[in-house]
């Protein structure tokens, strides 16, 4: 490569690190580094912090240690969090022991609160003043945070406690006169949300607001971080990501750059389950298998039944992990949801039984099997509104994850009850059906 062209590439990637990023995430972190060490150290940093976690991850311990620390040390907190999570634990210990204090002192407040809470995503980094500095204050911060490259979009103000009292206006900033204090002219009663405040509520009030960023307080008010819109929007679509890998027995974490091996460690556990799961219906099917040797049609509908039952769960267990995440439904009182998805299976399962025993009377001409088709999809369509909406809830209420494989599990309950169903009414129809 010449000079002209190494001096351009450098250049492009510079200016364009999140660009960058999602490029070199293709490539396995060794190639990536070769790149990234051609670079200036605040360029790299830029780059690592739009990287996913666990790619930043397997790039830095793939370093020696001066270039991790180096690295780790002009990230911002909230992203070298993230990052030092997939380290061992004495190499995280040792990683942070390395750093300077005030870096210390933020990781371990964002460490101290449980995920999914506005204490787990807020930035310590903003920009505050006390009630007692004047305009002209206020614009010399403004003009050095600027020469940084940093432009926040707020600044609040706190009183001697450091408890949130105020939020500047850039438009009465501008307009006031230099020097008037800032408790002058500052909005009090600001909008604010608590540490432990879910991150769901948060966005709900950014929304309903129309905010760009939110203070994080604790019970005494004090002011110890900022939400903006845009990490939390990121933060909620990455969950929705995981959650529903989660659903399919994939790792919350992997991603497609993710190592052949930790993919593998991530999926092949519950690809074993689901291979239990498969002959458990299996040998639901063996056991009717002389019901179906003499009615060998009834293999050409088990699939229809069982496919059309799994739909139907998928998406009753859709909207209701929607809902358990946007916190519209209370988990220790199900009931009216699950009527109701009881009744969306009762209506569908009629409606679409018709449809498929309508097919199975033009196919046989035995209004029997029509009849089994009917009562089938019916049962099994209700038992999946009930699956799809009672597993999540029940997998919460025993505190786990409701979206961990949950999808695994419905399928389970769909194919086996299913298959049970159908071949049960037609063992029980079997007289009239021994003539097909």
């Amino acid at each position: 490569m010449t000079t002209l062209s190494t001096e351009l590439f450098r250049t492009l990637i510079e200016q364009h690190p999140i660009d960058t990023a999602l490029v070199l995430e293709r490539y396995p972190y060794e190639e990536s580094w070769g790149l990234l060490a051609q670079l200036p150290l605040e360029t790299q940093a830029e780059i690592v912090e739009a990287f996913h976690s666990e790619y930043a991850a397997e790039l830095l311990l793939a370093l020696n240690s001066e270039q991790r620390f180096a690295l780790i040390r002009e990230l911002p907190s909230q992203i070298s969090s993230d990052i030092l999570e997939h380290f061992s634990d004495p190499l995280r210990e040792e990683v942070v022991t390395a750093l300077p204090s005030l870096h210390q002192e933020e990781l371990e407040l964002l460490d101290s609160f449980e995920d999914d809470t506005a204490g787990s995503l807020m930035n310590p980094e903003f920009t505050a003043l006390r009630e007692d500095a004047t305009v002209t204050d206020a614009i010399r911060r403004l003009r050095r945070l600027s020469l940084l490259g940093r432009s926040p979009s707020y600044i609040y103000i706190e009183n001697d406690e450091g408890q949130l009292t105020g939020v500047l206006m850039m438009r009465d900033l501008v307009l006031s006169q230099p020097n008037l204090k800032l408790r002058s002219i500052m909005i009090q009663n600001v909008i604010r949300v608590y540490t432990d405040d879910s991150l769901n509520d948060v966005a709900r009030l950014l929304r309903e607001k129309r905010l760009l960023a939110v203070p994080v307080v604790n019970d005494k008010e004090e002011l110890l971080g900022v939400i903006s819109g845009t990490e939390l929007v990121e933060e909620l679509q990455e969950e929705g990501f995981e959650d529903a890998q989660k659903m399919f027995g994939a790792g919350s974490d992997e991603h497609a750059t993710s190592a052949v091996r930790f993919s593998i460690s991530k999926r092949l556990p519950w690809l074993e389950v689901n291979l239990i799961t498969a002959f458990m219906a299996a040998a639901v099917v063996a056991s009717f298998d002389g019901l179906i040797a003499q009615i060998t049609i009834l293999a050409a509908f088990l699939p229809v039944v069982a496919g059309q039952s799994g739909n139907a769960g998928a998406q009753a267990l859709a909207v209701m992990l929607r809902s358990l995440a946007m916190n519209e439904v209370d988990p220790k009182m199900p009931q009216f949801v699950l009527r109701k998805e009881a009744l969306v299976g009762l209506v569908n399962g009629v409606l679409t039984g018709l449809s498929a025993a309508v097919v199975a009377y033009f196919v046989s001409k035995s209004w029997a099997l029509a009849l089994v088709v009917l009562l089938a999809m019916t049962v099994n369509l209700v038992v999946a509104g009930l699956a799809g909406a009672g597993i999540p809830i029940l997998m919460q209420r025993l505190n786990q994850d409701p979206a961990q494989s949950s999808n695994i599990i419905l399928t389970t309950v769909t194919d086996v009850l299913g298959f049970a169903t159908f071949l049960g009414l037609a063992l029980l129809a079997k007289p009239y059906l021994l003539g097909l």
